[in-house]
Order: structure tokens, then sequence, then C-alpha cells
């Protein structure tokens, strides 16, 4: 009876969650997955926290989730880390400070340079 089904092992997937992807700071349940595709929770630190308890999830965090079918494993990895186009963080800003008026390189533009300097705070 079961010769002619042939039996598919689903494949468990975890996924780091960087400081740019795009599920940063939302819930695990705002998160649209492939078909024959569920979440499992995420791992936090050395905590796994259940996905029935919906967590919000951080950079730093280990998405579990499990595909009940072979094929989807591409579609579940391509999902799960997508990323801002350009580096994104929450946490820290990437702009450096614009320099104190001693840093400004002497020129003959000088004059020009308090004047710019004026327009930023």
């Amino acid at each position: 009876m079961l010769k002619n089904k042939k039996i598919l092992e689903p494949s468990l997937f975890g996924v780091f969650i960087e400081d740019n992807s795009v599920y940063c700071g939302i819930h695990l349940s705002d998160i649209k997955l492939p078909d024959k595709c569920i979440f499992l929770g995420v791992l936090r630190e050395t905590q796994v926290i259940s996905a029935t308890d919906n967590p919000s999830i951080f950079a730093g965090d280990y998405i579990l989730a499990i595909a009940t079918h072979p094929m989807m494993i591409p579609a579940l990895k391509v999902t799960l880390k997508k990323i801002h186009s350009v580096y994104y963080s929450l946490n820290s800003c990437l702009l450096e400070a614009r320099p104190a008026d001693s840093q400004s390189v002497n020129s003959d533009y000088s004059d020009l340079s308090s004047t710019f300097n004026s327009t930023y705070y």
C-alpha cells in the first residue's frame, strides 16, 4: 500500500537576522511564508521562543521554520533573508558627525565653509 507513495521528509531551516533585515522590529506572524512552510519559533541567545507566542524579531535572532516539502526550501530561504537595500539599523547611524570648525581644511574657500556648516545641525 505504501509502495507507490514517496515519503518526503520535512526540512528545518534557521536564518540569522542581520541588522539590516526587513524583519527587525516586527512580529513573527507578520511574515508571509511560502506554501508548505511554517514557523517553529525564534532562537534568541539560548532561549527558544515558540511561534505561538508571536515574538518580535530582533537583530541577532534566528528565525526557525520548517518546509514540509523539500522543493520549498529555496523559496523559504529567499523569504527569510530579505534585507534593506541600504544598510539600516534601529540601533546605529553610520553617518559621521560633521567636522568641527577647528577641523576644517584651510583653503581659499574658508568663508564658504562656514556658510555651508551653518546649514547643518
